[in-house]
């Protein structure tokens, strides 16, 4: 930002001072309220751009948050399948992806499942949390494959394994290659329009984190729960 004696926003001297001080905001704060609020200037202070900037982080915040509600309510329509190559897609290899999930199964789990494999059933409690860790899994994959821009996920593998004997502890793991699908009429049409959605939403994130990734740094860091 170019120095200036006075504020271009409201003309209040520019000082230094250990109980009188007025300093500029930096240009990422006057670009956010620029680009959200109701004013435009080359800058502004501390004395007239607090406020304005804590307005403007507002409605980031709510433009934000609409985006990561719209990709999260349309994210499980992204395809994972098992095959190699599914027939009729045409697409663009963008990586590797993977997920785990660890789960402990708990006493009671382990002396249900002795239980029901003594009289040849299944049990109902470890295939619980083995589903869970499936879907928590596929959830990390999607995501991932928003990140790097793809929209499916192809040769995809699922693998299970038990971590230490007799510890109680199993892993999940998936992977895929994520891809970016072209001819995306080999799909239902209501995951075509989810597709979209999320891709005009991830766009949307992409464009803030380029544009204020401090002030995005700090909205991510607000919604954390606290400790």
């Amino acid at each position: 930002m170019a120095e200036y004696a006075n504020c271009p926003n409201c003309d209040s001297p520019i000082k230094s001072g250990l109980f009188n001080s007025n300093e500029l905001l930096n240009d990422e704060l006057c670009l956010l309220i620029n680009e959200f609020g109701s004013r435009r200037s080359a800058g502004y202070c501390k004395k007239c751009g607090t406020d304005l900037s804590h307005d403007a982080m507002a409605k980031l915040r709510e433009i934000f948050s609409d985006a990561q509600s719209e990709v999260r309510k349309n994210i499980s329509n992204i395809p994972i399948v098992t095959t190699h190559s599914p027939f009729g897609w045409q697409y663009r290899i963008l990586g590797m992806a993977s997920g785990q999930s660890t789960t402990g199964t708990g006493l009671f789990s382990e002396f249900t499942a002795s239980w029901t494999d003594l009289f040849g059933m299944q049990s109902s409690a470890y295939n619980e949390k083995i589903a869970n860790g499936e879907s928590l899994c596929a959830s990390q994959l999607r995501s991932k494959a928003v990140a790097m821009g793809g929209n499916a996920i192809i040769a995809a593998d699922i693998d299970y394994s038990e971590l230490g004997a007799g510890k109680g502890m199993i892993m999940v793991c998936m992977s895929g290659t994520v891809v970016r699908l072209e001819n995306l009429d080999v799909l239902e049409q209501g995951k075509i329009a989810a597709l979209q959605i999320i891709k005009e939403n991830s766009a949307s994130l992409s464009h803030l984190n380029k544009r204020f990734p401090e002030t995005i740094k700090a909205i991510r860091k607000s919604a954390l729960p606290q400790q």
